[in-house]
Formats: structure tokens, sequence, C-alpha cells
């Protein structure tokens, strides 16, 4: 018979999993308690949050292609995110210091092995990447500006060129 705070941690984790179908999975054994608050105020700064769990119960609630990277000996943890980016570049930063293990995660429905979060951390952030979208809309409009400015200043006589 399950116990009553098995079962509560496991609706709690299927509501998690639910809400959050891209998540990121880490063996969080070599944490300390310094370490783990450090990485949750971390988490938490960029919109992601951990729920740490006992291997079987999350075996049970994630989808069976991330039931695969569940391998550890007791508890394991789920890092949820709507950014995945942003939450996986807190992960690569603890994993480059050797203090958390990747095991792997699951975006948008599909496998991600270590090397992929890895390459998910190397992209530019959310706010750079529209800032970049931004600019690259904006350039024809610049370039169009500036060419009517150049033919308005001819037209009123002025034999400056114009400066880019």
């Amino acid at each position: 018979m399950p116990s009553f705070i098995n079962e509560l941690m496991l609706n709690e984790v299927k509501v998690l999993v639910a809400a959050n179908p891209s998540f990121i999975v880490l063996d969080p054994a070599k944490l300390n308690s310094a370490d783990t608050l450090k990485l949750r105020k971390d988490l938490r700064g960029v919109g992601a949050k951990m729920k740490v769990a006992k291997v079987a119960l999350i075996r049970r609630v994630v989808p069976e292609s991330a039931a695969k990277m569940c391998d550890s000996k007791s508890t394991i943890a789920l890092v949820l995110a709507t950014d995945m980016v942003a939450a996986a570049k807190v992960v690569a930063d603890l994993a480059k210091e050797d203090k958390v293990s990747l095991k792997g995660g699951l975006m948008d429905g599909l496998s991600l092995d270590i090397a992929g979060i890895k390459r998910i951390a190397e992209l530019p952030s959310k706010q750079t990447l529209r800032g970049m979208l931004v600019n690259i809309l904006a350039a024809p409009l610049s370039g169009l500006a500036r060419v009517i400015a150049a033919i308005e200043k001819k037209k009123s006589g002025g034999d400056a060129a114009p400066t880019a």
C-alpha cells in the first residue's frame, strides 16, 4: 500500500510535468545545501523551478522517452521551465563545476541528450534573440529612411553627401 506522502508527491509531480512539457533531468547528489539553495534561487530568477523526488515516482510521471534518463539510485531532480534556454544556462554552469550530473531532458516532446542541453545553454537569451530580430526587421526601414533623406537633401540644394 503506497504511503500518503508518496501519493501527495506523485500528484504534485504529475501537475508540474503536465504544466511544463519541457524539463531537464539531473542528479543533484553532489549538491550541498548552500549550492542547492543557490541553484533554486537562480532558477527562480529565470522563471524555472526544480523538483527533487524519488526516481520511482518520477519514472511514473514523465513520458517514456524521459523515463530512460532516470537512472539514479535514490533521488533525481526535474528542472521545469518555460524558457529552456535560461534554465539550461543555469544548470550547465553547475555541470561545468561538476556539482550536478546532467541526465538529459525533454523539450517540446523531443528527447535531449547531455550534448543537446549544453548546445541549448550556448544559445543567446530570449531578449537577445528578440533584439536581433528587431534589428533585422528595422535595417531595411533605416536604409529607406536614409535614402529618402538624401533625396530630399539633394532636392533642396544641399550638395553634402549623406552620412552612414
